[in-house]
């Protein structure tokens, strides 16, 4: 995965750089500000109407390539109408992605690389916008041209969704990471799958989508994440993935598209399109990844290779697991507040989903019982608890 990378600069609301007072280090703002709750809160509104503008034009014999442009496009001109008269960066924070069946992610083909969907695909869209650079990311499960899911397809779908409601009731400040890898494996093993190798929940900030607090969705030997607890006012982007198969996945030859800018890497390059390629993408997606479809000229798009090659641009390659398993996702993105988590993306899954399988585990049963924020204490008992302290 992309490392996560430094925030070079704050931007106020309009869009100019915050003064430095004497003495004084620039701060980082979390969601304790409520103009970072609503920054948050507006990306995470123009995702989700983009994935739901997604969701409902797949169908069978849609082009991949057509349905990933009409999810960047609605990102774009929902963007236009947020903040409007601000000075502030808007845009893109992970292209459209629509990865089929055994496809687990990073599938956002070329017109001329596109496939078109057929009945029974299994299609996970993946996509993110930001306000500002705070991120908001949303992905989702649909089923092409079938209402009733049943099968390994509906096992996979309701594993993932099980497994990020188990997430999203634990996500709780206080809490460690290490807590919660355990109960998601237990929640996807229920259901006879496996979650994918190397996909892990982040914490999110401003302009980074790969925080430095990480949560793995199952234990992998060799590849193991610093132990780290939860704290008020933090933004968490949840991603489940899951597989009928062993979860392992694997780069095949589909080309890669979706890039991002490597901030820290410095190379004097000696073609003339890679250097015009990345004066384009500097100017345009300066810390955000982006799609090669939004490079026209075919020989700026060949300079693309060269930035690759010297480490000034980090892939974000098409991964597939065996063939016939089915993949399926979960992402949305939770602020932790005072009152509980508040969930601004994800989008309910289509019913009809019916797996055979079920979670049997107490513990876990327990869990998916409780409430997703605590319930508010009445005055009386508020006061009581006040009198004991």
């Amino acid at each position: 995965r992309p490392s996560s990378f430094q925030i070079c600069e704050k931007m106020s609301d309009d869009g100019k750089d915050e003064k430095k007072k004497d003495g004084e280090e620039e701060e980082e703002l979390d969601c304790s500000h409520p103009e970072v709750v609503n920054k948050y809160q507006q990306a995470g509104a123009v995702a989700n109407e983009a994935i739901k503008v997604v969701v409902a034009a797949c169908a069978e014999g849609k082009s991949v390539a057509e349905l990933c442009a009409l999810g960047d496009n609605t990102i774009n001109e929902l963007l236009a109408k947020v903040y409007k008269g601000k000075k502030m960066e808007k845009g893109i924070a992970f292209p459209t992605c629509i990865s089929i069946n055994n496809c687990c992610g990073h599938f956002s083909p070329l017109k001329e690389d596109s496939v078109n969907l057929k009945k029974g695909d299994v299609a996970k869209i993946d996509l993110g916008s930001h306000v500002d650079g705070y991120v908001a990311l949303v992905a989702t499960t649909v089923v092409i041209g079938e209402t009733e899911v049943t099968g390994k397809k509906a096992d996979a779908i309701q594993a993932a969704k099980v497994a990020s409601d188990a997430i999203i009731r634990l996500l709780q400040p206080g809490k460690k990471n290490s807590e919660l890898t355990p109960l998601i494996e237990k929640a996807v093993d229920a259901f006879g799958c496996k979650s994918v190798d190397g996909v892990v929940s982040h914490q999110i900030k401003r302009f980074s989508t790969d925080g430095t607090k990480v949560v793995m969705n199952k234990a992998v030997p060799g590849h193991q994440v610093e132990e780290c607890t939860f704290a008020l006012h933090e933004a968490y982007a949840v991603d489940v993935v899951v597989s009928t198969g062993e979860g392992k996945c694997r780069e095949l030859d589909t080309k890669c598209t979706v890039f991002k800018r490597a901030p820290d890497n410095k190379y004097n390059l000696k073609m003339k399109s890679a250097r015009e390629a990345l004066f384009k993408i500097e100017k345009a997606h300066p810390k955000m990844p982006f799609s090669l479809r939004e490079i026209d000229d075919s020989r700026v798009r060949l300079g693309i290779t060269e930035c690759v090659r010297h480490e000034l641009l980090q892939q974000h390659p098409v991964l597939y697991e065996k063939e016939g398993e089915i993949v399926t996702q979960v992402k949305f993105c939770v602020l932790l507040m005072p009152s509980g988590p508040i969930k601004i993306t994800g989008i309910d899954l289509a019913d009809g989903v019916k797996s055979d399988k079920a979670v049997e585990d107490e513990e876990l049963v327990a869990l998916l019982k409780q409430p997703i924020k605590p319930k508010k204490k009445s005055a009386k008992a508020a006061a009581a608890d006040a009198a004991k302290a």
